[in-house]
């Protein structure tokens, strides 16, 4: 099996370059997400202050 001795072997070849070509594809298909980590954690403290705003009006009501 193309000279790598035993099965398991090529079963750890296969499986590297299968789990490559899958990152690959899938960094391809995302390449221009617009999804950095800086905008989701801007994001998430923009939710997080518009429920405190929500709340503390439900409070002062």
């Amino acid at each position: 099996m193309l000279g790598l001795g035993d099965g398991q072997t090529a079963a750890a070849l296969v499986a590297c370059i299968g789990i490559t070509v899958i990152g690959v594809i899938y960094g391809a298909v995302n390449w221009n997400s617009g999804d950095s980590d800086g905008e989701v954690r801007h994001r998430k403290r923009r939710r997080a202050a518009a429920r405190r705003r929500r709340k503390k009006k439900k409070h002062n009501r």
